[in-house]
């Protein structure tokens, strides 16, 4: 069986005309916004006839026009959480962008010595440390 049997054997996409899926899409975000409430890929998915997040994430394999809506719409969502971010009650807003948007708290911790150089380290010695490996401790470090 080649791949383009394969493809044809399964349940027919709910959408085959990129026009159809783009005007659906635009008309979830213009009746979201109608109600004052926030978009999400949950309600998205719903709107347009889906089960699950991954049968409209998969619109983006066939083809550029289609592509280009399914990644328009997860940039429309995410542009949403973003502006959310002003409001001092954002947790959740956060949260959603780093589950479903992949953002991410990153910290960079650099350890240098002076000036960005080698970390210099310096042995310190017991009291009881013997005489003799002092000594030559004090030579090394060019005293007498």
């Amino acid at each position: 069986m080649t791949n383009e049997e394969k493809t044809k054997t399964g349940r027919p996409r709910l959408y085959s005309d990129a026009a159809e899926f783009a005007a659906k899409t635009r008309d979830y975000f213009e009746d979201i916004e109608a109600k004052g409430k926030m978009p999400t890929m949950v309600g998205l998915c719903l709107h347009m006839g889906f089960y699950d997040r991954e049968s409209f994430s998969r619109y983006a394999e066939y083809g550029e026009e289609f592509s280009r809506t399914v990644k328009a719409a997860r940039l429309m969502i995410e542009d949403d959480r973003h502006q959310r971010l002003a409001n001092p009650a954002c947790t959740g807003v956060i949260f959603d962008l780093k589950v479903n948007h992949g953002w991410q708290d990153k910290t960079v911790s650099e350890h240098t010595g002076a000036n960005g150089g080698p970390i210099q380290s310096e042995v310190i010695w017991t009291a009881n440390a013997p005489d003799d490996l002092l000594k030559e401790v004090a030579k090394l470090k060019g005293g007498a």
